[in-house]
């Protein structure tokens, strides 16, 4: 399916016109627009929160507590995530807030557009146009994008290591493909939850223990700048915070629904997770070890192995303890990749037209409104849901065509 040069202008324009009309309008504003937070108003208020952690590290405090309560208890502050990054948060913290936070929206755009060219490049070349084309337009109309500009997020960054990882596997680079999932998971833990698809579904052991010399490797050396009590007091306080959930309506995850039980909260963020690890499991068992390898070009003969990757993002979202409508900015490329590969593979237009409902959803703004508050969890529901059933029972992904891209 590829566009003729005519085509690709038209595209191209139309693209370039919704951009500019439509989408930077709303970027600016969400970028430049004001919360009002307990430290005053501000601007991105989650890279605030990187921002205020780096400065109180540098200042050699604990950026995780803000003192202890009347009780003698801890109280944890909005730096939420591993110790790890600390020494990068100060460096940005050396900078003015608004140059800053200027540096961080240039650096994870260049971060998502050249992933965006490496997948590209890696796609079959009868499709890439219609990847191209597709990720673009999800891009633009992606709510969670707005949503993650506005609070200048950090899953942008999360994404494009995840996707490196595929690509430097799919390529045979195994070892650095494991650095890489270790990078990610020491800027924000759940990308540890992609060890799924890695050892479940490819039985790739190796690439375990690759991963687990990695984290060390990267923790041992991180500890030349970070004490090692930080580390105890993200395990111990941080990370039980964060698995409790929350019931705020940004909040798209299923554990939001029982935060009147924390414990009942986490017990089911952890059986999700398991059930998803069972799912994909059963999926590898049933599939032959050719076919499940992940070959290069993307959307090509070996596309089981692409959705089973795919069906595990999308399932990580719905049972995190907090997925924020931001952290869908994780389904942008992803669905774009799974859309054409589909339909490269002909699959059968039900499926197809699901799958597309699902990405919808998943790239909708939410609303404070029972329901519509949850449009991104009911996409990644629909998403995982279809592509469970359709891969267990064989029927998603009819034989390939003849002319799709072969490695």
């Amino acid at each position: 399916m590829r566009f003729s040069l005519p085509i690709k202008i038209v595209l191209v324009l139309l693209l370039l016109l919704i951009g500019w009309n439509v989408w930077l309008p709303s970027a600016w504003d969400m970028y430049s627009k004001v919360s009002q937070t307990d430290s005053g108003p501000l601007n991105n208020v989650d890279f605030w929160a990187y921002y205020n952690g780096g400065s109180r590290f540098a200042d050699r405090q604990n950026p995780y507590f803000w003192g202890n309560d009347p009780q003698g208890n801890p109280i944890i502050s909005d730096y939420l995530y591993p110790p790890t990054v600390l020494p990068v948060f100060s460096l940005l913290a050396l900078l003015p807030y608004n140059a800053a936070r200027l540096l961080w929206v240039i650096l994870y755009g260049l971060s998502f557009l050249a992933i965006l060219a490496w997948m590209a490049r890696s796609f079959t070349p009868d499709w890439r146009d219609a990847f191209l084309v597709l990720s673009l337009l999800l891009t633009l109309v992606s709510h969670p994008l707005l949503s993650h500009i506005l609070h200048g997020q950090v899953d942008v960054f999360i994404i494009s290591l995840i996707l490196a990882c595929y690509l430097c596997y799919a390529r045979r680079r195994r070892l650095l493909g494991a650095i890489i999932l270790a990078a990610a998971t020491l800027i924000k833990v759940s990308p540890a939850f992609l060890l799924i698809y890695f050892v479940l579904f490819q039985r790739d052991l190796r690439f375990l223990w690759m991963y687990a010399a990695a984290l060390a490797v990267l923790i041992g050396l991180s500890l030349l700048a970070v004490p090692a009590g930080m580390y105890a007091d993200y395990v111990r306080y941080v990370l039980p915070e964060v698995s409790r959930s929350t019931s705020f309506w940004l909040n798209q995850s299923i554990p939001k629904y029982l935060t009147f039980s924390p414990w009942l909260a986490r017990i089911a963020s952890l059986g999700g997770l398991a059930m998803l690890a069972g799912l994909v499991w059963a999926i590898g068992r049933q599939s032959k070890g050719e076919e499940r390898e992940p070959a290069l070009l993307l959307a090509g003969d070996r596309f089981l192995g692409e959705v089973v990757f795919i069906l595990n993002l999308a399932g990580i979202l719905i049972f995190l303890g907090k997925a924020w409508t931001a952290a869908y900015v994780w389904l942008i490329l992803p669905s774009a990749w799974l859309v054409v590969g589909l339909a490269a593979r002909r699959a059968r237009p039900a499926f197809l037209g699901i799958v597309a409902a699902g990405v919808a959803l998943s790239m909708a703004r939410v609303y404070g409104f029972p329901i519509l508050n949850s449009m991104n969890l009911w996409g990644s529901l629909i998403l995982t849901v279809s592509l469970t059933v359709g891969l267990m029972t064989g029927k998603l992904l009819p034989q390939p065509r003849p002319d799709s891209g072969r490695r």
